[in-house]
């Protein structure tokens, strides 16, 4: 059963912060709008949990745990945003963040 979205319960170590699902949610929308067809119903922050849930841990794909959306659904998030880029196009989106701070950090910082 999956947690109530209201709910911020961090489950397993590699599931997603509140403030890494922001940049991230921020990202996924600027990089792949959802604009047509049927409402989602997915909550793509629990598809993330599952997939760095996978990465983490190892497990096939049919031994995700059952507080995950299903594995099919997760592995087709995967397999599309691995064909499309999505990605290579978030990780961008972050290093370019990351380094932005940093810059920032060191311009601010006293010599």
């Amino acid at each position: 059963m999956a947690w109530p979205k209201e709910v911020s319960v961090k489950r397993y170590p590699s599931d997603l912060t509140d403030e890494e699902w922001e940049i991230l949610k921020e990202a996924l929308e600027e990089i792949e709008p959802y604009t047509t067809g049927r409402p989602r119903k997915v909550d793509l922050r629990e598809v993330l949990n599952a997939i760095y849930y996978i990465n983490k841990t190892g497990c096939q794909w049919r031994y995700l745990p059952k507080d995950f959306p299903s594995y099919l659904l997760v592995s087709y998030y995967y397999q599309k945003w691995i064909y499309n880029k999505t990605w290579e196009k978030l990780n961008t989106v972050l290093r370019q963040s990351l380094r932005k701070k940093t810059v920032g950090a060191r311009i601010q910082a006293p010599v």
